[in-house]
Protein backbone atom coordinates (compact mmCIF):
# COMPACT_ATOMS: atom_id res chain seq x y z
CA UNK A 1 0.00 0.00 0.00
CA UNK A 2 2.24 2.39 1.36
CA UNK A 3 5.95 2.96 -0.65
CA UNK A 4 7.85 3.63 2.70
CA UNK A 5 11.47 2.30 1.00
CA UNK A 6 11.12 3.19 -2.69
CA UNK A 7 11.26 -0.38 -3.66
CA UNK A 8 7.87 -0.11 -6.21
CA UNK A 9 8.70 1.31 -9.20
CA UNK A 10 6.38 4.14 -9.82
CA UNK A 11 4.61 4.82 -13.32
CA UNK A 12 5.94 7.75 -15.76
CA UNK A 13 3.96 10.39 -15.88
CA UNK A 14 4.58 12.58 -19.46
CA UNK A 15 5.74 15.43 -17.77
CA UNK A 16 8.63 13.81 -16.04
CA UNK A 17 10.33 13.10 -18.89
CA UNK A 18 13.11 15.27 -19.44
CA UNK A 19 14.76 13.99 -22.60
CA UNK A 20 14.85 16.67 -25.57
CA UNK A 21 13.06 15.13 -28.58
CA UNK A 22 13.69 16.29 -32.18
CA UNK A 23 10.74 19.23 -31.68
CA UNK A 24 12.35 20.58 -28.97
CA UNK A 25 16.27 21.49 -29.84
CA UNK A 26 16.49 24.72 -30.25
CA UNK A 27 17.87 26.88 -32.70
CA UNK A 28 21.24 28.52 -32.47
CA UNK A 29 20.91 31.73 -30.82
CA UNK A 30 21.60 34.78 -33.48
CA UNK A 31 19.26 33.10 -36.04
CA UNK A 32 15.45 34.57 -36.71
CA UNK A 33 13.75 31.42 -35.03
CA UNK A 34 15.72 32.20 -32.35
CA UNK A 35 14.69 35.63 -31.32
CA UNK A 36 10.92 35.49 -28.73
CA UNK A 37 7.68 36.37 -30.68
CA UNK A 38 6.07 39.62 -29.87
CA UNK A 39 3.23 38.10 -27.35
CA UNK A 40 -0.12 39.17 -28.77
CA UNK A 41 -2.34 41.52 -26.82
CA UNK A 42 -5.47 40.23 -24.66
CA UNK A 43 -8.11 41.05 -25.44
CA UNK A 44 -10.07 43.59 -23.40
CA UNK A 45 -12.05 42.61 -20.14
CA UNK A 46 -15.76 43.71 -19.94
CA UNK A 47 -15.83 46.31 -16.96
CA UNK A 48 -17.57 44.20 -14.65
CA UNK A 49 -14.63 41.18 -14.99
CA UNK A 50 -11.95 43.79 -15.17
CA UNK A 51 -13.25 45.08 -11.81
CA UNK A 52 -13.17 41.30 -10.44
CA UNK A 53 -10.07 40.53 -11.45
CA UNK A 54 -8.73 44.26 -9.75
CA UNK A 55 -10.14 42.81 -7.07
CA UNK A 56 -8.70 39.50 -6.86
CA UNK A 57 -5.26 40.80 -7.63
CA UNK A 58 -5.38 43.38 -5.20
CA UNK A 59 -6.98 41.14 -2.25
CA UNK A 60 -4.25 38.28 -2.66
CA UNK A 61 -1.54 41.15 -2.44
CA UNK A 62 -2.86 42.27 0.62
CA UNK A 63 -3.13 39.11 2.37
CA UNK A 64 0.30 38.30 1.11
CA UNK A 65 1.39 41.86 2.83
CA UNK A 66 -0.52 40.31 6.06
CA UNK A 67 1.02 37.54 6.09
CA UNK A 68 4.84 39.12 6.11
CA UNK A 69 3.84 41.51 8.57
CA UNK A 70 2.73 38.80 10.85
CA UNK A 71 5.33 36.59 10.10
CA UNK A 72 3.36 33.48 8.98
CA UNK A 73 3.39 31.48 6.11
CA UNK A 74 -0.43 29.81 6.14
CA UNK A 75 -3.81 31.95 6.08
CA UNK A 76 -7.12 31.95 7.90
CA UNK A 77 -10.17 32.47 6.87
CA UNK A 78 -10.62 35.68 9.05
CA UNK A 79 -7.23 36.72 7.03
CA UNK A 80 -8.73 35.89 3.65
CA UNK A 81 -11.74 37.64 4.31
CA UNK A 82 -9.88 40.66 6.12
CA UNK A 83 -7.91 41.03 2.81
CA UNK A 84 -10.96 41.05 0.65
CA UNK A 85 -12.55 43.91 2.89
CA UNK A 86 -9.60 45.56 2.61
CA UNK A 87 -9.09 45.67 -1.02
CA UNK A 88 -13.03 46.62 -1.48
CA UNK A 89 -12.67 49.76 0.27
CA UNK A 90 -9.33 50.57 -1.53
CA UNK A 91 -11.06 49.88 -4.78
CA UNK A 92 -14.04 51.80 -3.78
CA UNK A 93 -11.70 54.57 -2.42
CA UNK A 94 -10.25 54.99 -5.75
CA UNK A 95 -13.49 54.79 -7.69
CA UNK A 96 -14.71 58.14 -5.43
CA UNK A 97 -11.06 59.59 -6.26
CA UNK A 98 -11.20 59.12 -10.01
CA UNK A 99 -14.85 60.33 -9.95
CA UNK A 100 -14.06 63.52 -8.25
CA UNK A 101 -11.36 64.09 -10.05
CA UNK A 102 -13.37 64.08 -12.93
CA UNK A 103 -15.85 66.08 -12.22
CA UNK A 104 -13.19 68.92 -11.32
CA UNK A 105 -12.82 69.01 -14.75
CA UNK A 106 -16.34 69.44 -16.17
CA UNK A 107 -18.21 67.72 -18.63
CA UNK A 108 -15.93 65.36 -20.80
CA UNK A 109 -18.69 64.35 -22.75
CA UNK A 110 -17.53 64.28 -26.89
CA UNK A 111 -20.74 66.65 -27.65
CA UNK A 112 -19.78 68.95 -24.77
CA UNK A 113 -16.05 68.86 -27.00
CA UNK A 114 -17.72 69.66 -29.77
CA UNK A 115 -19.61 72.66 -28.77
CA UNK A 116 -16.61 74.13 -27.39
CA UNK A 117 -14.24 73.40 -29.99
CA UNK A 118 -16.90 75.48 -32.89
Amino acid sequence: MFDLLGLRPHPRIAHQDHRASSSQVRPPLGTAEARPRPVPAAPALPPSVARVAARTRLSSELLAAILMVDGRSRATLDDMERADALADVLLARRRQRVGAHRSEFGPTTRSAVRVATH
